[in-house]
C-alpha cells in the first residue's frame, strides 16, 4: 500500500502541534519525522525555554527513542506499558522507557493486586509522591507468571518488572504501531514544552536564581505533573 494513502482521517494527518493545541491548523507534510521538520524547529525556538529545562525534556523524549523495536518480540501500548515475548506464551512485562524518566526518583511503586490472574482494564500498579498518586491499568488480560520484587522504591533502572502468561491474540488485538506510539510521545513533548511557556507557577523557582530543581513536580506543579502522568498511562 502506497504511504501516502495510510492514513484514514483528518485527525491522521493533523500536525502534532495543531493536536496539541498550539497552532489552530497545521497539516504535517513530513510523514510526522518531526526531526526534519523546519515547521517544528521554529515552534521549539519561538518557545523560548530556560535552557536547563529544555534540555530536560529533550533528554526524556530524545532520539534514543528511535532505536526502540516495533515488530515481535517487542510490543508497546498506549497504557503506557511494553512486553518482550521470550517463550511461547510467556512475556517481560515493564514500562515505556520515556515513562521510566518522568516518574519521579522518590516515588513509590507497589502491585495493588495480589491476584495473579489480571483482566483488561484493572489496575495493576500503584504509583505515588508528595504530588499525589496514579494507577497504572492493564491494557489486556495476563496472567502473574513472577513479580519481580521493588522495595516499594522506584529506581530508574526499573523497566520490566514481572513476568507474564497472556494469549498472543490479548497482545496482538490491543498492541499500537510504531506511528501511534510516536504521536503520543511526542504530543507529551510538546504539551510540557507549552506548559513551561504558559503557566505562570511553572518553574518559578528555577527562574528566579534558587536551586535548579529536579523533579517535575516542582517544576509544573504536583496536580500538572499528576494530571501529565494520568494521561500517560491512559
Amino acid at each position: 500500500m502506497p504511504e501516502q494513502n495510510k492514513y484514514k482521517s483528518f485527525d491522521d494527518i493533523k500536525c502534532l502541534w495543531m493536536k496539541c493545541g498550539a497552532v489552530n491548523y497545521k497539516i504535517c507534510d513530513k510523514n510526522f519525522e518531526c526531526e526534519n521538520c523546519d515547521f517544528d524547529k521554529h515552534m521549539l525556538s519561538e518557545l523560548k525555554i530556560k535552557g536547563d529545562v529544555q534540555e530536560k525534556i529533550e533528554n526524556m523524549f530524545g532520539l534514543g527513542q528511535h532505536t526502540l523495536s516495533f515488530t515481535h518480540p517487542y510490543y508497546h501500548f498506549s497504557s503506557g506499558l511494553m512486553v518482550r515475548n521470550f517463550l511461547a506464551d510467556n512475556y517481560y512485562l515493564g514500562l515505556e522507557p520515556f515513562i521510566v524518566n518522568f516518574i519521579e526518583r522518590r516515588s513509590s511503586l507497589k502491585y495493588i493486586t495480589s491476584n495473579n490472574s489480571v483482566k483488561k482494564g484493572e489496575p495493576i500498579l500503584n504509583i505515588s509522591n508528595g504530588w499525589g498518586e496514579v494507577n497504572v491499568l492493564s491494557p489486556f488480560s495476563f496472567n502473574f507468571v513472577e513479580k519481580f520484587e521493588m522495595n516499594n522504591n522506584f529506581s530508574r533502572d526499573l523497566h520490566w518488572f514481572a513476568i507474564i502468561e497472556a494469549e498472543s491474540y490479548e497482545i496482538l488485538g490491543n498492541s499500537i504501531n510504531k506511528k501511534g506510539y510516536f504521536d503520543k510521545l511526542y504530543k507529551t513533548k510538546l504539551n510540557l514544552l507549552n506548559l513551561m511557556k504558559t503557566s505562570d507557577g511553572a518553574g518559578a523557582t528555577m527562574y528566579d536564581g534558587g536551586a535548579v530543581l529536579d523533579n517535575w513536580s516542582d517544576i509544573l506543579g504536583k496536580n500538572t505533573y499528576r494530571n501529565l502522568l494520568e494521561k500517560l498511562f491512559s
